[in-house]
């Protein structure tokens, strides 16, 4: 496992955006409980069920995150030319290219010494944002770096989103996650403990839109079913759950073990343990093995919003924990897991840092797929009409 440990930097603002269009669990009672209120309260119960935030047609990540990113730097007083650097974890970009950071630029007016990466990492994609900024910062290339951390579960045609395949998306809800690590000779160290299996790598995928097998004509028409029997388009992600279950109870309890040992901390001197929400059961699994007791860690935040992929980290530090970070110090472990198969995890303090807590807002007038289409035949072929 890859160990690191960065001193005199410090994660100084956190702010988590959720776009405020709320859906219960009750609401698909009949769509997907077969009107059973039994199977309902068995699903809420196993699973842990509540209720999830989902963005409208138009929204992306960038427009999640970007709302972050503006309500940190606005309460924290920092300007747009204070920016040394974006590190942005984000698995759904807005375009094959330029990056989503680019986008962060534009919209935020940075200047031209400002940096962007763009990391695709989903789940554990916020540690390893973490991870990279605060190498940038405790390099001395910058004194600021901006990480920005979200998902946008798709919005598909119609043709597309089979009953199967939108009951996945009873799991997951949107949200976008800005943060600021600062260079602070005072600071206490921070400590990293990352891994991945690539091995694995297709346990967890979506097989086409990439360089190894782009969209076209064959893939667009190309319907089967999959090892369930439910209806699959290569353009989906694709999960073999058994395989994925099994590597997160194994792999992340291990990380924060070694995580621990490494940096000389006792299990019980860590205050709380912000572990991503993938679902109730996985969560109380990787406590379970990693030896944390009931006041270390939460579910919450998945009943709260749902499964928010690359958000969900910090999205569990700005709902549970924003007072206490705010007003006090908490000595906190984060662990992030999934797609790759990689994982990490870090152990940090929070000091009196910012913290907005989780921020309901509207995305309301945003272009749709058919404005968004007819936008880029107008910018790219004038006045030629699509043949």
């Amino acid at each position: 496992m890859a160990q690191s440990s960065f001193r005199q930097v410090r994660l100084s603002g956190l702010s988590v955006v959720v776009p405020d269009y709320p859906r219960h669990i009750d609401d698909d009672l009949e769509e997907f409980f077969e009107g059973s209120p039994s199977k309902l309260a068995r699903a809420k119960k196993q699973v842990g069920f509540g209720t999830r935030y989902v963005a409208p047609e138009g929204c992306t990540t960038v427009d999640l995150c970007e709302a972050a990113a503006r309500r940190l730097l606005a309460d924290m007083g920092v300007k747009a030319e204070d920016l040394d650097a974006v590190v942005f974890a984000v698995q759904r970009p807005d375009y094959i290219n330029p990056g989503s950071g680019a986008s962060i630029h534009r919209r935020l007016g940075l200047p031209k010494s400002c940096v962007f990466v763009d990391l695709n990492h989903g789940c554990p994609g916020f540690i390893y944002a973490l991870w990279l900024a605060a190498a940038l910062t405790a390099s001395g290339a910058g004194r600021r770096t901006l990480v920005l951390a979200g998902d946008c579960y798709p919005r598909l045609p119609a043709m597309e989103e089979t009953k199967s395949r939108s009951a996945a998306r009873l799991m997951f809800g949107d949200g976008g996650a800005a943060a600021l690590v600062e260079r602070d000779p005072a600071a206490p160290p921070m400590f990293f403990d990352l891994g991945a299996d690539g091995r694995n790598m297709e346990a967890l995928i979506v097989p086409a839109g990439g360089a190894r097998l782009p969209i076209g004509r064959d893939i667009a028409g190309l319907t089967f079913a999959d090892r369930q029997g439910q209806p699959y388009h290569l353009t989906l992600n694709h999960m073999d759950a058994m395989a994925v279950f099994n590597f997160s109870v194994q792999e992340p309890p291990a990380s924060l073990k070694a995580l621990l040992a490494y940096a000389g901390t006792a299990l019980e001197e860590v205050d709380f343990v912000a572990i991503h929400q993938a679902n109730k059961q996985i969560v109380d699994s990787v406590a379970a093995k990693a030896g944390l007791k009931p006041h270390q860690y939460s579910t919450a935040t998945f009943t709260a919003y749902g499964n928010q992929s690359t958000a969900s980290v910090p999205a569990v530090a700005a709902h549970l924990l924003a007072e206490k970070i705010s007003r006090g110090r908490l000595k906190v472990a984060l662990c992030g897991f999934g797609v790759g198969l990689a994982w990490g995890s870090c152990l940090l303090e929070l000091d009196h840092i910012y913290c907005s807590g989780v921020l309901k807002l509207k995305f309301d007038g945003l272009r749709g797929r058919a404005e968004e289409i007819a936008y880029w035949v107008k910018a790219i072929g004038g006045d030629n009409e699509p043949g």
